[in-house]
């Protein structure tokens, strides 16, 4: 009996066992179906994950004054970061551009009138912030390098504190007030939302209006740059901190980082809990298996007379091994495209659910299902046949013809 005859007698067996046969694929199809879901869940948020810091600017380099990095090595004289940190980055790391110092100013209400919005956050910045983090105005202007030279009192505001304040729809030009200063609205920025949190209450005012008319001096929280075209973050992460150590005389006071890296630890960190999970699903194809081991011993039995037939009229012990294999690995086979074909289907229901709730963003939650990774789930589930079909094939394979036939 050749393999392709093998396949015809194993397809009449399960058709003439429907029910049976379908309860054995049970584990399979359930074990399939998880791991091909966890799978493709675990895709769908590193894919939201890379979407969302994208937003911000996912090539952004982020430097910090990190003192708690060595205490023991002391702070070299060091004890913040100010506006000429600005221009020795841009000096000194050359494979860095647009350099932009950020100053987080204490949150204070913002009114106008009789209205207020009492939680806003209020950012000190400079005209290259907007660039780095892909922030537009919806109308008026950005912040300009006139606006830091004179320490305007100028404000961008975000929509909501501008639908709140100014409901008429014409904040430009209008005056807020903010820690007791007035500040003369510039521009409203456009909304960017990311992982549900917006922009809608952010307050973005001249850094040295800030640092000159509230906080005084001239310190800064962090500074944000952008690797050159042609260089990579690593490339520009690296050339930022030699440039910092140079500074602090190789004390390990500062702190670099990058979105980019962000996301690749959050990804791996989805990516870890995704493997882990996968081998609690991938138990039940276990469990899947020992079903088909018990029922391939069921048919072995109730066949015992056939096979005595089959030797008696000189099939060989190969013939024999290879058509119960083949009917363990087409039982498991057929469980793992179905417990697949469950899998994407259940993907497609999710991501539309998903893109209807808007949750957890506009575009929901992407189900990506890799063909590579289902062949593969294919490709195990029928293994998992065929290892667990070996002893109930064996051993018709051994039966004696003599004793096989005697058989009731």
């Amino acid at each position: 009996m050749g393999i392709f005859e093998s396949f015809r007698v194993a397809l009449d067996m399960l058709r003439l066992h429907k029910l049976r046969a379908f309860l054995t694929m049970l584990g399979v199809i359930i074990g399939v179906m998880s791991v091909s879901l966890i799978v493709e869940v675990s895709g769908g948020f590193r894919h939201y994950l890379t979407n969302e810091i994208s937003k911000l600017g996912a090539d952004t380099i982020m430097v910090t004054f990190n003192p708690n990095r060595n205490d023991k090595e002391g702070l070299g004289g060091i004890d913040h970061m100010t506006n000429d940190d600005i221009q020795y980055i841009s000096d000194r790391a050359k494979k860095v551009e647009t350099v932009s110092g950020i100053l987080m100013v204490p949150g204070m209400p913002i009114r106008h009138g009789d209205k207020e919005v009492k939680d806003p956050q209020v950012t000190a910045t400079d005209p290259n912030q907007a660039d780095l983090s892909h922030v537009g105005v919806k109308s008026g202007r950005l912040i300009s390098e006139n606006d830091l030279n004179t320490l305007a009192s100028v404000c961008l505001i975000g929509d909501e504190i501008a639908e709140t304040l100014f409901p008429d729809g014409n904040a430009v030009g209008k005056s807020v007030t903010l820690s007791g200063i007035t500040l003369s609205v510039i521009g409203v920025m456009d909304r960017v939302d990311v992982m549900g949190q917006s922009n809608g209450k952010d307050i973005w005012v001249p850094i040295t209006t800030a640092q000159k008319k509230w906080v005084g001096g001239d310190s800064l929280t962090y500074i944000n740059c952008r690797p050159k075209e042609g260089f990579t973050v690593q490339e520009g992460m690296e050339d930022v901190w030699q440039a910092m150590m140079l500074k602090s005389g190789n004390k390990r006071v500062y702190r670099v980082d990058s979105l980019e890296s962000m996301t690749n630890i959050l990804g791996g960190i989805v990516i870890g809990a995704g493997v882990i999970l996968s081998g609690v699903a991938a138990l039940s194809l276990l469990v899947g298996g020992i079903g088909i081991m018990n029922i391939m011993l069921v048919s072995v039995t109730e066949r015992t007379r056939e096979i005595g037939l089959r030797k008696a009229v000189g099939a060989q012990r190969s013939a024999i091994l290879t058509q119960f294999l083949v009917e363990a690995a087409l039982l498991s086979l057929i469980g793992g495209l179905v417990g697949m074909a469950l899998a994407w289907g259940i993907g497609q229901l999710v991501t539309l659910a998903t893109i209807q709730a808007k949750f957890p963003s506009k575009s929901g939650l992407q189900m990506p299902f890799d063909p590579i990774i289902a062949t593969g789930a294919a490709g195990f589930s029928a293994l998992i046949g065929v290892v667990f079909g070996i002893y109930p094939a064996a051993r018709a394979a051994r039966l004696s013809p003599i004793e096989a036939l005697r058989s009731e």
